[in-house]
């Protein structure tokens, strides 16, 4: 299942063959690649898959390692502090089974089941949460449901104080990981719309350096105008004035 944690350890066989690559893609908190990088299953372990990731253009901007529950972390350098793995394309299968890197790692949290997440139907219709439990050890005679035992919403109670794994989020109540996942949501939305502003501050600024480099200025032009205009009428007036000499020369020959 995709909801439980693999469990294997670094010299257990990654069970993957050869040709077989998963593309994996570090991006830092606005979304922006930092690098790329192809896993070719090089070694036959899961410890050698670490070790081909450490050894990576990756490795570089953080360390990779496999957790006790068979999970691969990644723990992002502080000067990328915030920057997540995706896994865009995975042609993996160990053995046969259908199982790819990508879910078996849980580096992307793209299988943790979560997309998938509801609220049973019986609930959500208005139903209600059940309270009580159906006791199967009562004997004939005795109450084997009753409207006092509240043993269901106890144990609610304790589940959301319980902690639960997310997979590459950690363990996690469900508190906890329900005000992190609002906040980071939170955070990304205000990046957003810094980088929205920003990419429309410099577009603007893009815009105004060309109307100003290629763009007419009309005071200039009129300027230019005015020039050629007086140039005109004193080149006619030499014209004119070539002319009266041609034809007092003229006359003076007659």
């Amino acid at each position: 299942s995709s909801l439980v944690p693999s469990g294997l350890t670094a010299g257990d066989p990654h069970g993957f063959s050869a040709g077989e690559t998963a593309e994996i893609v570090l991006r830092d908190a606005s979304g922006r690649s930092l690098t790329r990088y192809t896993l070719s299953m090089t070694g036959p372990t899961m410890g050698d898959i670490v070790s081909e990731l450490n050894g990576s253009g990756l490795g570089n901007y953080g360390d990779f390692s496999l957790d006790d529950r068979g999970r691969i972390l990644f723990d992002a350098n502080p000067d990328v502090h915030g920057a997540v793995i995706s896994i865009p394309s995975d042609s993996t299968n160990r053995f046969g089974t259908g199982r790819s890197f990508s879910a078996l790692s849980g580096l992307s949290g793209i299988h943790a089941g979560l997309s998938q997440a509801e609220v049973p139907t019986s609930i959500a219709s208005g139903g209600g949460l059940p309270r009580a439990f159906l006791s199967d050890t009562a004997a004939v005679g005795e109450i084997a449901l009753g409207r006092a035992d509240n043993r269901g919403a106890a144990l609610l109670v304790d589940g959301l104080q319980s902690e639960i794994d997310f997979g590459k989020d950690g363990m996690a109540t469900l508190e906890r990981f329900a005000s992190s996942l609002l906040g980071s949501t939170g955070t990304a939305a205000a990046q957003a719309a810094d980088s929205f502003a920003d990419a429309t501050a410099r577009r603007t600024d893009a815009v105004t350096r060309r109307d100003s480099f290629s763009g007419v200025n009309l005071d200039e032009e009129l300027a230019q105008m005015v020039v050629l205009q007086n140039s005109y009428s004193a080149s006619a007036r030499v014209i004119s004035t070539i002319e009266e000499m041609y034809d007092a020369l003229l006359a003076m020959t007659a």
